[in-house]
């Protein structure tokens, strides 16, 4: 006997007709086949019952069991859904940045001919906020270690890494370095071991910290305590000399770092150290002004550093009315431990600043900087990114949405993004998201309920 099986028939707002072919939530949540097999579980007060379809049964059932077709759970990589939760945030994952890279191949390009370029210490990157300047670094940072660099990258933090304070920024520098190794990766405690067991004889031998602490290294009487103080830590180990926490001890730290990065070409046959400075203007953000003098004293010498500027290492330090200077720099000294600067020439060291266009830094003229200018990305650009966007977003949550309805996100997206790449990336995931939990909803009702407090009901 021939069984006939009927299946309520609806229409959807935006999707169009379809059959009813499950239910949950005792009747308030129906899955509903729509044309080009696109099922999707929709709440009951955005369906329209139109009456009954009629389907021959291939085999007997019961009528009012009604049960999904089982298909098998597509596999979504890791990197993709790592991709949409960073996006929500307006960023893009570490994992992902040359895929996800649009609409910079100038930027690029010039990035990659200052790396090889051994004339040039210094990068200045400018753009707004939300432009991209934080993409390019994180790009920076990847190609870095392609081609052999040491890499280290800091957030200047007014309360934790402030620029005005020298010590703080190296900690963080000297936290988050890492460089290539024979196929591995290798943080600053592994650089150090590395080079105490491999070389003989001491290649620091006359640098006032790293020598002593390679020694004791090598020496196995290395304690937990002297890894903090080389570090840049709070500790009271002060057995190998003080590290001031001053606003004048620049010259300190820089004398650390270009003894590192000599270490990192001579010792380990890298192509120098890479450090990186994100978000630098908020250098601004100070207490008294002097400390804006300080922070601007510690970058201007860190791009002299990189830039080998022979004068460091043979200037006379002499006492003003309120701290040492350099006679021929002007640069700021440590009263304390007026060491110079530089610890040798060259220093195989290379310094990217990213700023805002309004924050002028006092880098000496005569040095070969790279400067880039960065904009948002051009309406194309940003269709393109959209759209691709669109088929992982549909791939990781298993959705299909009319080609129209994709074209008027789009310009959604785009008129509300204000010209910023961070607020246009942003902001997409938030109207896919949106329609993904309601799909019935004009998306215009999202920012009804962002910019006037209305709340959408589900």
């Amino acid at each position: 006997m021939v069984e006939l099986i009927e299946y309520p028939r609806v229409r959807h707002g935006i999707f169009g007709d379809g059959v009813v072919i499950d239910q949950r939530h005792y009747g308030h949540e129906y899955l509903v086949r729509f044309p080009n097999s696109l099922q999707l579980w929709i709440k009951k007060p955005y369906l329209t019952f139109l009456g009954t379809a009629t389907f021959l049964a291939k085999q007997p059932r019961r009528t009012y069991q009604l049960k999904p077709e089982i298909r098998p759970k597509p596999q979504i990589p890791k990197e993709a859904r790592s991709v949409i939760e960073a996006f929500r945030l307006g960023i893009v994952p570490a994992q992902a940045i040359r895929e996800w890279t649009v609409g910079r191949a100038r930027e690029l390009e010039k990035v990659q001919g200052w790396l090889r370029d051994e004339s040039s210490g210094t990068m200045v990157i400018r753009g707004e906020y939300g432009s991209g300047k934080s993409h390019l670094i994180e790009y920076l940072h990847d190609n870095g270690f392609e081609l052999n660099y040491a890499v280290s990258l800091v957030g200047i933090d007014p309360c934790d890494a402030q620029a005005a304070f020298p010590k703080r920024v190296y900690r963080h520098l000297i936290r988050n370095l890492r460089f290539p190794y024979q196929g591995q990766y290798y943080n600053f405690r592994e650089m150090l071991s590395l080079v105490s067991k491999n070389s003989q004889p001491n290649p620091l031998s006359d640098h006032r910290f790293l020598g002593k602490v390679l020694e004791k290294i090598r020496e196995a009487r290395d304690t937990p305590e002297m890894w903090e103080w080389i570090e840049g830590q709070e500790t009271n180990y002060s057995e190998l000399g003080a590290l001031y926490d001053h606003t004048t001890a620049a010259n300190i730290y820089c004398h650390i770092l270009s003894g590192i990065s000599m270490l990192a070409v001579r010792e380990l046959g890298l192509r120098g150290m890479l450090l990186m400075f994100d978000e630098a203007e908020t250098s601004r953000t100070y207490r008294y002004i002097y400390e804006w003098a300080r922070a601007v004293n510690f970058f201007n010498a860190l791009s002299m550093v990189a830039n080998d500027e022979p004068e460091l290492e043979e200037e006379r330090v002499v006492r003003g009315d309120y701290y040492y200077y350099g006679k021929q720099t002007g640069l700021v000294y440590s009263g304390h431990q007026p060491i110079r600067y530089i610890y040798q020439l060259p220093s195989f060291l290379k310094v990217v600043f990213a700023f805002t266009p309004d924050f002028k830094l006092n880098i000496p003229r005569g040095y070969n900087i790279y400067e880039i200018e960065l904009e948002s990305l051009a309406a194309q650009q940003m269709e393109y990114l959209f759209y691709r966007f669109i088929e992982l977003y549909e791939r990781v949550y298993q959705l299909q949405m009319p080609k129209g309805y994709r074209r008027r996100l789009f310009e959604l997206v785009k008129a509300n993004s204000y010209h910023s790449t961070r607020r246009f990336i942003k902001a997409m995931v938030e109207c896919l998201d949106f329609h993904r939990f309601y799909p019935s909803e004009d998306p215009d009702l999202l920012l009804s309920h962002a910019f006037h407090g209305r709340t959408v009901q589900p």
